[in-house]
């Protein structure tokens, strides 16, 4: 079985190269032996016995290098294959990268001729296996074309197995990705995002976890299947209190400082929510002298949020409620940060929060008598919990 580890181009770039091909392809009558796919190869075709040790190498020297960069500029021929390629200029990181690759494999793995060399022409292929005649007027006519000219970013390396994507390494959001993985689109434009704070510079390439990417590098990959496949839920959650270093110690958290107090919430806020799910936040969502802003906290979380005012929660951006009911599962709820707020005439079930742990006689997590549900994350495992959990907790 014959392998190949390649760059695939994606957006703009993709679609004005794979135009050329086909506008070549037209023009000279020249049969493609299948849909071109716009690619910079980058070792290979290569074949091996041992695919379980190329995935884990794969893996593995990705993983030990930062996002790369290339730029496209004009056209040029390997005259003695007869190929009409668009020339690629790597940075010195992304010559390395194949070299790496290059060298690590050959102990295993039988590769061409090329794949030994340290000087690579790095290339994207437009017309390839010409006869000669047809080569040199091909030739002659993408030199009279107009020189494709841009900077591109190596947003992801491709391990192909005979043409089927086997692996696919992400260099913006760190993590290999499986076949099913690589062709998510959902993933797909999370990596857009980065590569778009990348351009704003907010984006650090040269760290693997960056704070306001944090909830997305965190990530296994079992969350990245479960974003996908698992239907929208509600949650309900309060008082994270991020960047507040007294709350440890005065509800008795079980954190060593603030920094892993913070890391630990968003973690298990992402790690629980989807972007397709909706959550009830039940206000203070950060406090302290020096704290971050809510605007920047909640940037950080997923989900579709519905927020509750707290005591310390402000923002001119941000749509606060007071208040707000809401029917779920034949019950109605009435949510409010602090519980003396809930009117007298309520009926109904109240979830509140304000009171964290401090008072578990008169504030318990659940009040069945006074129908009242403390939410606060201290009474949660520190982290948001299911409605339908929620209900079955009530009912119960």
């Amino acid at each position: 079985m014959s392998y190949l580890i390649e760059f695939r181009f994606q957006g703009k770039a993709k679609y004005e190269i794979k135009r050329m091909i086909w506008s070549l392809n037209k023009k000279f009558h020249i049969r493609p032996n299948k849909r071109p796919v716009p690619h910079i190869t980058l070792v290979g075709p290569l074949a091996t016995n041992n695919e379980k040790r190329l995935i884990g190498d794969f893996n593995n020297i990705c993983s030990s290098f930062p996002l790369m960069k290339f730029t496209v500029d004009g056209f040029d021929t390997f005259n003695h294959s007869n190929v009409v390629y668009i020339n690629i200029n790597p940075d010195k990181k992304l010559d390395e990268f194949r070299w790496e690759l290059s060298q690590r494999l050959k102990s295993y793995c039988k590769l061409r001729p090329f794949d030994y060399e340290r000087n690579f022409s790095f290339h994207a292929t437009l017309a390839m296996r010409l006869p000669y005649n047809k080569f040199k007027i091909v030739k002659s006519y993408v030199h009279r074309m107009k020189r494709p000219k841009y900077r591109y970013v190596l947003v992801r390396a491709t391990l192909l197995k005979g043409g089927i994507i086997l692996r696919e390494y992400d260099f913006l959001l760190r993590r290999p990705l499986t076949r099913r993985l690589a062709k998510s689109r959902e993933i797909y434009s999370k990596t857009m995002d980065l590569l778009n704070a990348f351009f704003e510079g907010k984006y650090d390439p040269n760290q693997n976890i960056k704070e306001e990417e944090r909830n997305v590098q965190d990530k296994s990959l079992f969350s990245w299947v479960k974003e996908i496949f698992t239907k929208p839920k509600t949650f309900i959650t309060s008082d994270l209190h991020l960047d507040h270093t007294n709350i440890i110690k005065y509800c008795k958290r079980p954190f060593l400082n603030t920094e892993e107090m913070n890391k630990s919430l968003i973690q298990n806020w992402n790690n629980t929510i989807t972007n397709k799910d909706t959550v009830y936040f039940l206000g203070d969502l950060a406090f302290g002298k020096g704290s971050k802003t809510t605007d920047y906290w909640l940037k950080q979380l997923n989900g579709k949020i519905i927020f509750i005012k707290g005591n310390h929660d402000k923002s001119k951006n941000i749509d606060f409620h007071q208040n707000y009911k809401f029917e779920y599962k034949d019950h109605t709820f009435y949510l409010t940060h602090d519980p003396s707020n809930v009117p007298r005439s309520w009926k109904g079930w109240a979830i509140c929060g304000h009171h964290h742990n401090n008072k578990p006689q008169e504030y318990p997590f659940i009040d069945k008598k006074n129908k009242k549900i403390n939410i606060s994350v201290e009474l949660t495992k520190y982290m948001p919990i299911d409605m339908d959990e929620l209900i079955r907790l009530i009912e119960n």
